[in-house]
């Protein structure tokens, strides 16, 4: 391994102040030494050349112009090196000094421009030699506390990747830990990851910081650490989990993330899905993996309470041609594990039968999601994005939405809930409804309406959610809508959006199905959402006591034409 250093031959005199030392040069005999702050040799001057590095707090020395070694003093005017005369300084390495051992090359012993050095080892400020100056890197390039990565040197390497191969020395324990024969070594967080190659392709291990292999390397081309002892890995071109020594769910899966509140979220054929944590009881993860992602919400779901039964369930019309650009997307969750949504499920479950009868859109076209988890919400913003690109810029989407709402109370921003999503952990396992909108209004569409029978006034905490309504009283911002996109909500600000009891239906969802049964779906959205406004204010304040106030926002390029546009 060749170095070239440049030699430091000095004129004369050379000074350089630092602490209560400076390097000198004696006119007599012409020999170089160090002086105190009083002017009196600390170091005798027998040298052929000194100087003192301001930055490093030492100086070095040279024996004779023809030497190879450098030798190193310290502040208090201590000699440090040589020990043995074949060491150098290299570099400063925060409270330790890099330093290089040299050998002998006949050819080159008189061309102080050309040195070879045959190791780089690691020693302290008193001299003490930590790491054995074994290793053919010039520098100690990555530390993490005191673990120090270090190189050799492959001689039989033929190819540009397999030249230095790497390892870990623990300053702590005085011992390489993990062997210098791998291409890479990268430290997280929580592992060492070491990689090599095999043939064109690189692949990965894992080590903790005490040395011990996690992962065997050859198995995997990727490797990332989750949470709870869990890794991501990756081959053959998909994704899996390995932990305690296992492949304990296979690399089946497009992409996969890290598990949160015991479970994550993956992606297989396009379509996304739910895992529970396998180190954890599956018993008491909340997740109803049988329904995860059949394509429609894997229902029928039951229902704790009566059946659609009301006027506006009845005698639907029915229209006369069929709206083959537009498509439906229906999230409709009513079984949250402490805090049910009454009539949630019948809210959903009619208005895709006015959907299909009444707007004439296509059964094909109408994507239902009943309890849907983060999962499924994720896959119906996925199956829109399809949609977008499949038909750029001549489709239209309807998106409606029954179920909690919630806010984050810090931040008061508003969240859809998914059936597993928990209140107390809203911003990580619920959907921003901000994000909902930044992602509608960047499809390619001819028009975006967003139903949500929701408040998201919400509650701090789950248990305080009232039964008979679908929230209380945080008042949220309010999210504005972008692109061709019209939102019309069930309420606004801190008020609460309450269900008819009579009716079973949420009072909002009743309003609205009554306008589209009276209009047969003809009315333009104007008029629509003026009548269901004035409508569900009236009732609330008749039958519930409390002002509920339905919303429609329209964004920036409908404002003036939003009124005249119609759902067909």
């Amino acid at each position: 391994m060749k170095r070239i250093i440049l030699s430091l031959a000095f004129a004369a005199f050379t000074l350089s102040a630092v602490s209560q030392i400076v390097a000198a040069a004696n006119g007599s005999n012409r020999k170089m030494g160090f002086v105190d702050a009083n002017n009196r040799w600390v170091v005798q001057p027998i040298y052929a050349t000194t100087s003192w590095d301001k930055e490093a707090r030492f100086g070095f020395f040279k024996m004779d112009f023809d030497d190879k070694t450098y030798g190193l003093v310290n502040e208090q005017g201590k000699i440090i090196f040589p020990q043995g005369k074949y060491y150098m300084y290299y570099k400063r390495e925060d409270d330790y000094i890099a330093v290089e051992r040299l050998i002998e090359d006949e050819n080159h012993q008189r061309d102080m421009l050309k040195m070879e050095a045959s190791g780089f080892g690691l020693a302290t400020r008193t001299g003490q030699l930590v790491i054995p100056a074994q290793y053919a890197m010039g520098s100690f390039r990555e530390t993490h506390g005191q673990l120090v990565k270090v190189s050799i040197e492959n001689e039989k390497s033929t190819t540009y990747f397999d030249r230095n191969l790497d390892g870990v020395w623990s300053l702590q324990e005085n011992r390489e830990i993990i062997p210098c024969k791998y291409n890479g070594i990268v430290f997280d967080p929580q592992y060492i990851a070491v990689r090599i190659w095999v043939n064109d392709g690189n692949s990965w291990g894992a080590f903790s910081y005490d040395g011990k292999e996690i992962i065997p390397c050859g198995l995997y081309a990727g490797i990332k650490w989750d949470a709870d002892d869990i890794f991501s890995v990756y081959k053959n071109g998909k994704w899996g989990y390995y932990a305690h020594g296992k492949e304990v769910i296979p690399c089946i899966y497009d992409d996969a993330v890290a598990f949160t509140g015991d479970v994550a979220m993956v992606k297989q054929d396009g379509e996304v899905k739910m895992l529970k944590n396998p180190l954890k009881d599956a018993t008491k993860i909340k997740v109803d993996v049988a329904s995860l992602n059949k394509g429609k919400a894997g229902g029928p779901v039951f229902s704790r309470y009566p059946k659609p039964d009301s006027d506006v369930d009845k005698n639907i019309p029915v229209a006369k041609k069929q709206a083959e650009t537009t498509f439906a997307f229906i999230v409709a969750n009513e079984n949250y594990p402490d805090a049910p949504v009454p009539y949630s499920l019948n809210d959903g479950r009619m208005f895709r039968e006015y959907c299909q009868k009444t707007l004439g859109i296509p059964e094909k076209n109408i994507n239902m999601y009943e309890d849907a988890t983060f999962g499924s919400i994720i896959m119906a913003v996925e199956k829109m994005k399809s949609v977008s690109e499949a038909y750029d810029g001549e489709a239209s989407i309807i998106f409606y939405y029954a179920g909690h709402g919630f806010p984050d109370d810090k931040q008061a921003t508003a969240y859809l809930l998914p059936i597993d999503g928990d209140a107390a952990s809203i911003t990580s396992t619920g959907y921003s409804l901000a994000k909902l909108y930044q992602e509608i209004a960047a499809l390619k569409l001819k028009s975006a309406i967003v139903f949500l029978d929701a408040c998201f006034s919400g509650a701090k905490r789950e248990d305080e959610m009232l039964t008979s309504a679908r929230g209380v009283a945080i008042k949220v911002k309010e999210d504005k809508p972008q692109g061709n996109m019209l939102v019309f909500s069930a309420a606004q600000g801190d008020e609460t959006a309450h269900q008819l009891e009579e009716k079973h239906h949420g009072l909002f969802t009743y309003c609205l199905l009554k306008e589209l049964q009276a209009s047969q779906g003809d009315a333009d959205l104007g008029t629509l959402t003026d009548n269901v406004t004035k409508q569900v204010k009236r009732q609330s304040v008749v039958i519930n006591n409390k002002r509920q106030t339905p919303t429609a926002i329209p964004s920036p390029s409908l404002q003036a034409s939003w009124r005249t546009m119609k759902l067909k």
